[in-house]
């Protein structure tokens, strides 16, 4: 039974292109129970994971974000190599995303709900982020967050001056600890919704605050959590999120006396059955004549066990991306299904391998040159503009006229009227731009001795302006 008295948090462990479980699981809770959602108090992630909180926080619909993976998946599938091909950057890829989707006050909702996981670099240590003061800094910490050696390049990303990896190194599960958390994986184990393996294990790995069982099913998710797989199989993954979200919220009594739809509840009763034998890789497909529906034309590519219980919103943007996949390969896509071609594919990419790289290192070298001249001519034009803007001030300083040489220089004035008394009667200036003394008592002792203290002189001062 749920506590809706206390607060709760949602964890997301780091999982890769496996993140779509997650927006399954999302759009099962925002259909039935949104406030689940809606009224944590913290909703933190690791990895991949901090991409979903950071959309839930910031209130990106999960259909777009949905649609972006699937984008980045189709993207590192064009590639022979996929992720390690040397001309995609997936990094750079996720950035271009933030960018794109992330509100101006991002930062401004994300400070003090999201919880971002890091993993310091110098000592491994873990480092929980969770104030953001601009909408740069925020975007720098979900990249950090998201940079796993290797795989997404050598150069970590740095925050505040200080560089980070993936956060799942260090704790794929923040908040763990506390009570009340409610955790999602897309691996078997011991989180709250994550997929249920009907056989017995015996063993169970701690990683990281992530329980994960050892079998053959989380093997597989491991793979395909670095290398994505088919749009099809992306899509299973999202509604295999969906029914297990829906078996906690059953679980939990969280669905109270609503009214299930008569499939819904079957599905849900032999889930579990369902789960303790393997699916097959390949999904059924539809064979369709003039005869079917339109809806029916329209979701031809997907089975349809994966579209007929999530969302309408999903189902069309798992359609379109499964009918762009189609459409753009045509029968090359098909002729490369076949194992010989694939073969041959690959031998190419590892033979063109070091000329690609060749080039890619070409193009970042002129492209880091053009950034270096770039910024040494910015450097120099202010240079310049500072030297000349000190060289007039000195020009114009020494261009004073004569005549006006004692008008125009006020401390002149103040360093001798400074040492008039009360005695002194006036001080004015003649034809012939003399200073005129008129009965002048000296306060101070002269360099040369020559006036004493209190004596009274008059006469003229005669000031010789300098050439």
């Amino acid at each position: 039974m749920f506590n809706w008295d206390e607060e709760w948090n949602i964890s997301f462990a780091g999982c890769g292109f496996r993140s779509v479980y997650y927006l399954g699981a999302l759009s099962c809770i925002f259909e039935r129970v949104p406030q689940l959602v809606q009224g944590a108090s913290k909703i933190c992630g690791a990895s991949s994971g901090c991409l979903v909180a950071a959309a839930l926080t910031v209130e990106v619909p999960i259909e777009q974000i949905c649609a972006d993976v699937l984008t980045v998946a189709k993207e590192a599938r064009k590639h022979t190599l996929g992720v390690f091909h040397p001309t995609f950057s997936l990094l750079r890829t996720v950035r271009d995303t933030l960018l794109e989707k992330l509100p101006q006050d991002a930062h401004l909702r994300a400070s003090g709900k999201l919880y971002v996981s890091l993993t310091r670099i110098t000592d491994g240590k873990n480092v929980l982020v969770s104030e953001f003061e601009s909408r740069e800094e925020l975007i720098q910490v979900l990249l950090c967050s998201c940079f796993f050696p290797v795989y997404c390049g050598f150069i970590p990303p740095s925050y505040r001056g200080v560089h980070y990896m993936d956060g799942a190194l260090s704790n794929n599960m923040p908040l763990l600890e506390q009570r009340n958390t409610i955790t999602m994986a897309p691996f078997s184990g011991e989180s709250d919704i994550c997929p249920r393996e009907g056989t017995f294990n015996f063993f169970e790995v701690h990683y990281s605050d992530l329980s994960i069982q050892v079998n053959t099913g989380n093997v597989h998710r491991v793979c395909t959590s670095f290398l994505p797989p088919r749009i099809e199989k992306l899509a299973e993954i999202c509604h295999n999120g969906y029914m297990d979200a829906l078996c906690f919220l059953r679980e939990r009594d969280l669905l109270g006396t609503q009214c299930l739809p008569p499939s819904l509840v079957a599905e849900t009763d032999r889930v579990e059955l369902a789960k303790a034998s393997s699916r097959p890789h390949e999904s059924r497909k539809m064979m369709l004549n003039g005869l079917n529906s339109p809806q029916e034309e329209e979701h031809r590519c997907l089975d349809l066990k994966v579209i007929e219980n999530l969302p309408v919103s999903f189902k069309k943007v798992l359609c379109e991306a499964c009918r762009d996949s189609h459409a753009g390969g045509g029968r090359w896509s098909h002729l490369t299904d076949f194992l010989p071609v694939k073969a041959v594919l690959h031998l190419l990419t590892l033979l063109s391998l070091p000329l690609e790289l060749t080039v890619s290192l070409t193009k970042s070298m002129i492209l880091s040159g053009c950034t270096v001249i770039f910024r040494l001519l910015m450097l120099s034009a202010d240079l310049c503009r500072q030297a000349t803007s000190s060289l007039s001030t000195g020009q114009h300083h020494s261009s004073v006229s004569p005549g006006s040489d004692l008008r125009d220089n006020n401390q002149n004035f103040k360093s001798l009227t400074s040492t008039l008394t009360s005695n002194s009667k006036s001080l004015h200036l003649d034809d012939n731009s003399n200073l005129d003394l008129l009965s002048l008592t000296s306060t101070c002792l002269s360099p040369s001795k020559l006036l004493t203290n209190n004596k009274s002189i008059s006469g003229k001062l005669i000031f010789k302006p300098q050439m």
